[in-house]
């Protein structure tokens, strides 16, 4: 599975979340406003979740460059 297939996969799980919610707050009879304001929220969480999971992604899959004995810095105390 490739990250793009994992990441859409997390990203349809979350969304099918949000829609549940949405559907539980319709149906316990919740106020349209406050229900808008909590699903707008946890989209705005989806999304950073997802921006997250992206960057952690990445910053695994970052190349270490060749090491060069000639390039060799080291700190010197």
């Amino acid at each position: 599975m490739t990250e793009d297939d994992r990441l859409q996969r997390r990203a349809d799980v979350l969304a099918a979340r949000v829609e549940a919610l949405a559907e539980a707050l319709r149906a316990c009879g919740a106020p349209e406003e406050a229900s808008a304001q909590l699903l707008s929220r946890a989209s705005a969480v989806v999304l950073q979740a997802l921006n997250l999971e992206l960057l952690l992604e990445r910053s695994r899959t970052v190349v270490e460059p060749p090491q060069d004995p000639q390039l060799d810095l080291r700190l010197v105390a």
